[in-house]
C-alpha cells in the first residue's frame, strides 16, 4: 500500500514544514518534520514508519517542502 500525506494533509495544508524544529506535544519531545511524518503514519493512518534515509520519506518531506514554499505563515500557527 502507498503512502499519502494527502489523506490528512491535502496539499501540504496545515503542515508548516519552516517552524521545524519544535516541541511536538504528541512524541514529548522536541522533533524534526519527519518525526511528525512518521508520527502520522504509525497513528491515524497505522502504517509503518519509514527510516530516515528511505527515499519515500525524502520524497515526502521534499513534497511537503515544495507545496509550502512562498506560502505565508499566519501568525500563531505552531
Amino acid at each position: 500500500m502507498g503512502i499519502s500525506c494527502n489523506m490528512c494533509h491535502p496539499d501540504a495544508s496545515n503542515t508548516h514544514p519552516e517552524t521545524y524544529p519544535k516541541y511536538q506535544v504528541q512524541l514529548g519531545r522536541v522533533a524534526l518534520l519527519r518525526d511528525m511524518i512518521n508520527w502520522c503514519i504509525e497513528n491515524p493512518a497505522r502504517g509503518r514508519p519509514l527510516a530516515d534515509g528511505d527515499p519515500r520519506m525524502r520524497a515526502m518531506e521534499a513534497y511537503i517542502y515544495a507545496k509550502r514554499k512562498g506560502v505565508k505563515l499566519d501568525s500563531g500557527k505552531k
